[in-house]
């Protein structure tokens, strides 16, 4: 064995003394060889493949490509020498270096560059005492909200598990702080009378969404789900059929508690809500029946109480309106509100005695459907809805009109929701796939962020309470989890008081207009009766002239008088509707009507009408006299009226 050896040594120590070398015996003690023990082998385990499905589709949902630069270290050391001496002064010896200082002080040039460095360090030690580096500033100025570059970000995109694509019509999150999702699967009931379609619907785990942590089995399939508020295992659904059950996820899969098919609604059940009960048992459910159905959980043999959406003085259910959608808080327990197809929302109490007095009022919301209701998390009495191209804010006191509209060009909105963190953000899915955020305080012409989540029709929207997460439900079965950002999920200082005093502003511009609308209907109305009052009392002086003196009519005959009064009437209203800018008339300028007042001749002597008295041929041809000069002092009126604006435009 060859053995190599380089020793590295001072040159003067090699010239003191030799170096002797000799090679060094190699102990055979040191190479060891272990055998393979066949006992030791007869203990392994051998691992088996194993296969595993997993859900992998970053590359079609990641917005950003990242690739991490490697971090290159190397150290270094720096080793600190004391220089600056001359070449005479041994900077080790205490004595040459006391000299040299005592010699460099005593020149003037010294004294005179401390004196420069000092007033420069004076200066910087009087700036770093007027500000505190380690202070904090400015805390009270209002935060500036970074620009977010993603401010919907989608987190999971979970996919119907059956083989046939079913749209997700129903979400509802668990009341455990948002954690799980309840999503119903169904499709049209057309659909289910040919094709065999599957029943079944998830209950989806947010941290863990690879695949249904339970699966909701029925007979068939449901169109709405919820979660109960007080126990996160057990469910509300109803399917497309109009049944109603109850699941216990504890217990099994499978509906515990079912409706009679014979008793529950006749069409798809729209929505279904948990109301406020003592027991925390009760829900009630919509339906394109017409009929709104209360249900207590422990006994589904019939419903506790029914409501039927005919707002008629009888109520008949081939009379009633569609239900699509529920909306219910429960700080107000009694009252709730429903969406119709025919685009009525109506405003119910379930307290009332009657069916008039449980529909309390009505707003026409839409032209089309209502899809979507929902009311103000943190302002009751205000209220979206959803329907054709608009998103229309309410407010209870109001019912003509809303107080705010949002308009969506040329896309179909078929579900909305408030923000329950941000009071004036409004999301809303269409037709086209696209989420639409609006914050009204922002603007209200254009959306304030459009995200495409989807190539088919967003159908179902929820958001958690927490403000930060939200689901989209799609027609072709995919259900996306979304994470909104900080600058949109978090309430700024003086958010709710400016979303309060502009709807404030809105509500009383709304109010000015209907008191406005409803005096013009009622100024129109006493302008009719007087001109009606007048043109009786025109005929009937004219007739009972013709009855007392049988002789032609002068220039200045009754009936000619009353056809100028009348012209003069009428100017004399014109022109107060043009000053008074909508106010009412007062009672000082309208005469009393004149078939009030006692009949007098051409003399000035009273007429004495009696039926007794004989009728002449003559009476026709006054009444069609009269007529015709009725509607000629109309139509002369409407033509200076015609000439009156064009001369002010």
């Amino acid at each position: 064995m060859d053995l190599t050896c380089v020793v590295r040594r001072d040159i003067k120590l090699l010239s003191k003394r030799k170096c002797n070398f000799s090679d060094a015996i190699l102990n055979p003690s040191q190479s060891v060889d272990i055998y393979p023990d066949s006992e030791l082998t007869a203990s392994f385990t051998i691992a088996k493949n194993k296969e595993i499905g997993v859900q992998c589709q970053a590359c079609d949902l990641s917005a950003l490509h990242i690739n991490t630069d490697s971090a290159s270290t190397e150290n270094r050391g720096i080793h600190h020498k004391e220089g600056g001496w001359p070449r005479d002064v041994n900077p080790q010896e205490s004595d040459q270096t006391a000299r040299y200082r005592k010699k460099i002080e005593k020149d003037e040039a010294y004294s005179h560059a401390v004196l420069h460095l000092g007033q420069q360090m004076e200066h910087y030690i009087k700036q770093n005492n007027v500000f505190n580096i380690y202070e904090d500033y400015f805390t009270d100025a209002p935060d500036v909200p970074t620009p977010d570059p993603n401010p919907l970000r989608t987190l999971h995109l979970l996919k119907d598990p059956s083989p046939t694509r079913r749209a997700v019509t129903g979400l509802s999150w668990s009341p455990d702080g948002g954690t799980k999702l309840a999503a119903a699967y169904s499709d049209p009931f057309w659909k289910n009378l040919f094709d065999h379609k599957d029943n079944d619907s998830y209950i989806w785990n947010i941290e863990r969404a690879v695949q249904p942590e339970i699966v909701l089995r029925s007979m068939s399939q449901l169109r709405s789900v919820s979660f109960n508020p007080r126990d996160q295992h057990i469910l509300a659904g109803g399917s497309i059929y109009g049944a109603v059950g109850i699941w216990d996820v504890r217990k099994s899969q499978g509906p515990v508690e079912c409706v009679p098919i014979d008793v529950g609604h006749s069409e798809s059940v729209t929505s279904i809500i948990w109301s406020n009960s003592k027991a925390g048992g009760e829900f009630f459910s919509a339906s394109g029946d017409g009929q709104v159905l209360w249900w207590d959980m422990r006994k589904l043999n019939a419903p506790i109480d029914a409501l039927v959406l005919d707002p008629s003085a009888t109520p008949r259910p081939e009379n009633a309106l569609s239900a699509c959608c529920l909306e219910y808080d429960p700080s107000m327990p009694n009252k709730f509100l429903v969406g119709t197809r025919q685009g009525i929302v109506m405003n119910c109490n379930r307290r009332a005695r009657t069916t008039a007095e449980r529909i309390m009022c009505q707003y026409e919301a839409h032209l089309g459907p209502v899809h979507a209701l929902h009311r103000h998390p943190q302002l009751p009495k205000i209220f979206l809805t959803v329907g054709d191209w608009t998103t229309n804010i309410w407010t209870e006191d109001i019912r003509d009109s809303p107080i705010l509209t949002l308009r969506n060009q040329n896309v179909q909105l078929l579900a909305g929701a408030w923000s329950y963190t941000r009071p004036s953000v409004i999301f809303t899915a269409a037709t086209d796939g696209a989420l639409y955020l609006w914050d009204i305080l922002a603007q209200r012409i254009n959306p304030t962020l459009c995200s495409q989540v989807s190539e088919s029709p967003l159908l179902s929207l929820s958001t958690q309470e927490q403000g930060k997460i939200m689901a989209v439900g799609s027609k072709d079965g995919r259900l996306s989890v979304i994470q909104i950002s900080e600058n949109l999920s978090t309430v700024t200082r003086n958010d709710k008081a400016a979303l309060t005093s502009l709807l404030e502003r809105e509500t009383r511009r709304e109010k000015t207009l209907e008191q406005r609308s409803k005096d013009g209907k009622s100024k129109q109305g006493a302008k009719a009766s007087i001109v009606f009052h007048m043109a009786v009392a025109s005929v009937a002086a004219a007739t009972q002239s013709s009855l007392v003196v049988q002789q032609p009519q002068s220039p200045t005959s009754p009936s000619k008088k009353m056809f100028e009064s009348l012209k003069e009437t009428l100017q004399a209203l014109h022109s107060k509707e043009n000053t008074s800018n909508g106010e009412c008339h007062e009672a000082t300028g309208i005469e009393p009507s004149i078939d009030m007042m006692p009949a007098i001749d051409g003399q000035g002597s009273q007429i004495n009408l009696s039926v007794s008295q004989p009728m002449e041929s003559t009476v026709d041809q006054h009444l069609q006299t009269a007529e015709e000069a009725f509607f000629e002092t109309m139509d002369q009126d409407i033509l200076s009226r015609g000439m009156e604006e064009k001369q002010q435009s």
